[in-house]
């Protein structure tokens, strides 16, 4: 039987600043606030009570400006459940949005200097990895993956902003 329903996934790795350590970028990625600020659409969030069943994930109510979606299929804004757990690398973030759009994304920092310890000053290359897997119908599918595929390079971009601040508040 023919399916409108549709997957799609991405994988984008972002090179963290030389001097980040990896408790500085995991903190940051446990940085709810944070990470919700960093899409380029965002408008506002307020938080969601605690699903008993899942009392480590952190709920939102989302809405972001969304101009560009064809017209007539969501108004100019949308709001969104986030769901966001933090993991022992980063961080699960899954998107329940109108219209049965699911978005599950994990931001995780990686090393990828190959290397199996830090050096002596305590550090080590880092990556912000993200994967996302986006489900709903096929017209849907292709236009989320649209949206990510432009804004990914400015989320990571602000995120290395971020740390590269926090690393220079460190040192004063």
């Amino acid at each position: 039987m023919f399916s409108f329903n549709s997957t799609a996934t991405l994988h984008h790795v972002t090179p963290l600043p030389p001097s980040t350590t990896f408790a500085q970028a995991l903190e940051a990625l446990h940085n709810h606030d944070l990470l919700i600020r960093l899409d380029p659409e965002f408008a506002h969030y307020e938080t969601l009570p605690l699903d008993p069943s899942a009392p480590s994930t952190k709920r939102y109510k989302v809405t972001d400006h969304m101009h560009a979606l064809p017209k007539g299929l969501w108004d100019s804004t949308v709001s969104f459940e986030a769901e966001m757990t933090n993991t022992e690398d980063g961080i699960l973030w899954i998107v329940k949005a109108p219209l049965g759009l699911v978005q599950r994304t994990t931001w995780r920092c990686l090393r990828t200097d190959g290397l199996g310890e830090e050096d002596k000053k305590g550090q080590a290359e880092w990556s912000l990895v993200e994967d996302v897997e986006i489900r709903a119908n096929r017209l849907l599918v292709g236009t989320v993956r649209g949206k990510c595929e432009e804004n990914w390079r400015g989320s990571h971009g602000r995120f290395c902003e971020f740390l590269v601040k926090e690393g220079e508040g460190e040192k004063k």
